[in-house]
Parts: C-alpha cells; structure tokens; sequence
C-alpha cells in the first residue's frame, strides 16, 4: 500500500509520543494472559482493516441538518474541543493540511468512529474488557488519542481518533469485532468520520469508501499526521 510519508520530510517532529500504547497489569496473577492478549492483538491487525463509508466532520462544525443537529465545537471527551483545538478547521479554507486562519495546536488528522466506553456521565461503561488495549479500572478514555490508519485511492494516512460516530456510540461489533459493516443507517450509512486534513491526504470526497484498521503507536511512520500529536486526555 502506497503512504505519503515522502510528501511530509519538513514537518515538525512531535514532542512525545500519543497517550494510549498497550499497557497491562503486570501482576503474577495476569502476567500471561497480559502477553497472550498483547500476542493476539498483534497476530491480528494485519487482517483487521475494515470497510466503511467515511463522510467529513471537522473541529468546530455546527450543528445543522445535515449533520442531525450535532454540534462539533466540542466532542464525546472535550467539551472545549474548538478551543484546546485554536478554532475551527475549516473544510474548505485551508493552507496545505492545516486551516489558514491558524495552526492548530492539536492534530488536524484525526477520526471520529461508532464506539464510546464512556457514559454521558463521564463514567467508564461496564464490560469494555473486549477493548484489546483496555485497562482494567481505569476511570479515563483509553480510546481518546489513538491511531487510526486508513486507507483509499492508493495511499495510507493516519489520524487519532478524537471523536464518537457517525451517529452510533455503541457499535462495538464493527470496531472492535467481526461485523464487517456498521449498524449505522442513516445517510450515507457511514461507519467513520474524516477530518479535512485525512480527506486531502487521502484524496477523498465528502463522501468516499474507504479501509481502515486500529494501529499502535510504532506502526506509524513519520508523516504530516505526526507535526501536531494530540497528548490531552480523556475523561
């Protein structure tokens, strides 16, 4: 598969890497399922890209019809999302990967997909042990700020996943499982949500069919997607 790492030999390098690699309690009792569980999640990422519908959302989008009245100026894990973000980032005024009003001063490559293991309440749902990076009693998001990779029109990109969606918040089955499309049904039926910035890279359209699959930290190579890495955490 083809990236686009050649295109980004200038950009910044992160401060650090993203919060969110695979971490286990290392006590006796769970040391070895701790390495069969890690074992398991590696044998199978390289079979695990999934198909989806991607439509475009960006940091603050306002809520309108056509999005169902869901406001982005915050998302499912910061209430001030537009602000930690430096504005909005507009999906057609733009200077290379960035809006032109601004730089951003979190990751302009980020995803929004169908699952959230938090409650409205900020409180961490019970049964997410299927999540393959969880973190046994864990009150935050071990979701916010991971890698997403995705793939169409020949080329790789990778964005964080920043946000819940399109539209379900519960989907499980499609992001972390074995269904092979989303349970979402309405409009376009997407099943992962793009910023502008993973639109240009990927050369898609406001509507598009693409692939993508989880990643750990070490499998993204270097690349636009890594001049600005989002580090807040979740709730």
């Amino acid at each position: 598969m083809g990236d686009v790492r050649g295109e980004a030999r200038n950009c910044g390098r992160a401060r650090r890497p993203a919060p969110g690699a695979l971490v286990f309690a290392l006590s006796a009792a769970c040391l070895g399922y701790a390495f069969n569980r890690a074992e398991a999640w590696v044998n199978r990422t390289e079979s695990a890209w999934k198909s989806a519908i991607a439509t475009v959302f960006w940091v603050g989008e306002l809520a309108s019809a056509e999005n169902r009245y869901i406001s982005n100026v915050q998302n499912a894990w910061d209430r001030d999302w537009q602000q930690h973000f430096g504005g909005v980032d507009h999906p057609e005024d733009r200077c290379g990967y960035r809006p032109c009003a601004f730089n951003p001063r979190e990751n302009s490559f980020y995803v929004a997909l169908p699952f959230d293991e938090m409650t409205e309440e900020g409180r961490k749902k019970a049964g997410t042990s299927f999540i393959p990076w969880n973190v046994p009693r864990t009150k935050r998001s071990v979701l916010k700020n991971r890698w997403i990779a995705i793939h169409a029109n020949g080329r790789t990109c990778y964005g964080q996943w920043e946000d819940v969606g399109p539209f379900e918040t519960d989907d499980a089955a499609y992001v972390f499982g074995a269904n092979p499309a989303p349970k979402n049904r309405i409009g376009e039926s997407a099943g992962i949500d793009l910023s502008p910035a993973l639109r240009d890279c990927l050369r898609t359209r406001s509507v598009s069919r693409v692939r993508w699959r989880h990643v750990e930290y070490h499998e993204v190579p270097e690349g636009p997607w890594k001049a600005v890495i989002t580090t807040r955490p979740g709730p």
